[in-house]
């Protein structure tokens, strides 16, 4: 289901998604990332890094009272229309993190048992770039060839 790092655009692996989708390479997060960091309606505190709460949900998540950040008036989140809710993750311990997370999948290995993915967290501003263990529970976000 995964792919190296050089395969970029799209990625070219449908995964779980319907026919006419794929699951995003590790470059096309980057390039939606880049993209609303590039806009400056959708960061927060005029710095470009701070792009979370444009793409969160505008419920479920825990909350903070930190300026910017994800958990801090869920209400004004969502400006892009993206809809990241908070699941959580399915890893080695269980299911944790409902409400406080929401972390997705990319096509991307980083090696051969680790994948890339984009973190979001109630308690922060920015969205992070990981990589974690193939056996773990992430969201897919599926995107129209």
């Amino acid at each position: 289901m995964f792919l190296g790092e050089e395969d970029g655009l799209p990625s070219g692996v449908q995964g779980i998604c319907p026919t006419g989708w794929h699951v995003p390479s590790d470059t096309e997060w980057s390039q939606l990332t880049d993209y609303v960091s590039s806009k400056s309606q959708y960061y927060c505190s005029n710095n470009p890094e701070n792009i979370a709460k444009a793409l969160a949900s505008t419920s479920n998540w825990s909350s903070s009272a930190t300026t910017c950040v994800v958990g801090n008036t869920p209400s004004n989140n969502n400006a892009t229309g993206f809809s990241a809710l908070p699941a959580g993750a399915y890893t080695d311990n269980g299911y944790h993190n409902s409400g406080t997370n929401a972390l997705f999948w990319s096509a991307t290995e980083s090696s051969s048992s680790v994948v890339y993915d984009r973190q979001l967290y109630y308690h922060t501003a920015t969205v992070s770039r990981s990589n974690f263990f193939k056996y773990s529970g992430f969201s897919v976000r599926c995107v129209r060839d």
